[in-house]
């Protein structure tokens, strides 16, 4: 099978592209910033924009199966796009990277209103699909670490399941090796579960030992400012951690049980993963 990777240079694509790899798929990448100096092994490569017909046919063509790993765009938008050519191509299967407070009583929020109707687009499409509903990832604690200091969005009181990515990474690929994970949605928890802050703060004990503090920066006062500065980054990145810290993660009462291994990598066993690789 050769799969497609949509959005190929993300943090969540790359150790997909791996598993994948180690698993014998062939693969093409595409997206408009991959280029091949990102991996060690080669691959074929597509650049191009999602939103240009003539870039996602160049991509499509010859493929069987698309996986979706999209960030910061209109992902409804993009995967109407996506799959109009995937049926004009005879694309066999569809996976999405969606989110795990994604349901229809939380559509009051746009962001996941528009992850909802995206997963009603693959689903609804004809096309076998799999949807992927994970968890906070490990790696997306480096990106709260700014000019020295470690800053958090908010109190954050709700504990999260955090997930490492090679552990989703290790699902997605079970998960294309079964023909009974078609059409199935898998929920991607990690063993165990934390805080935000104090995560953080175990972070950057082993990593910048020198911040010695978590700061929390008030909701209200980062929308303020926000809004006088006309910042859309900021603003966009305020109400997703407003949404968060009122939605509490699903617990999973239904699952595909004994389909595909459960993630196991710990926080400590992470932690351990990331040194050998600085």
């Amino acid at each position: 099978m050769k799969v497609l990777i949509i959005g190929a240079s993300g943090m969540l694509a790359k150790p997909v592209i791996q598993q994948l790899d180690k698993k014998g798929f062939q693969l093409r990448l595409f997206s408009r910033n991959v280029n091949p100096s990102m991996y060690i092994n080669d691959y074929d490569i597509v650049r191009g924009d999602v939103f240009n017909p003539d870039d996602l046919n160049k991509a499509v063509k010859g493929c069987d199966a698309i996986h979706i790993s999209l960030s910061k765009l209109d992902e409804k938008k993009a995967t109407e796009a996506i799959v109009q050519i995937a049926k004009k191509h005879g694309i066999q299967l569809i996976s999405m990277v969606s989110g795990a407070t994604v349901s229809e009583e939380n559509r009051w929020f746009p962001f996941i209103d528009n992850k909802f109707q995206t997963e009603q687009l693959i689903i609804n499409s004809g096309i076998p699909c799999m949807i992927f509903r994970p968890t906070w990832f490990f790696e997306s604690l480096e990106l709260m670490i700014r000019n020295g200091k470690a800053t958090m969005i908010g109190e954050q009181p709700n504990p999260y399941h955090w997930v490492a990515a090679d552990d989703f990474a290790q699902m997605v690929t079970e998960a294309y090796l079964q023909k009974e994970a078609a059409n199935q949605t898998f929920y991607v928890y990690g063993p165990q579960r934390f805080l935000m802050k104090d995560l953080l703060k175990k972070y950057c004990d082993v990593f910048y030992p020198e911040i010695k503090k978590v700061s929390v920066t008030p909701i209200s006062l980062l929308k303020f400012i926000a809004y006088i500065s006309r910042n859309r980054e900021l603003k966009s990145a305020t109400q997703l951690f407003a949404y968060f810290q009122k939605v509490k993660e699903p617990q999973i009462t239904k699952e595909t049980a004994g389909l595909l291994s459960k993630p196991e990598i710990t926080f400590e066993k992470w932690l351990e993963m990331q040194k050998e690789q600085s």
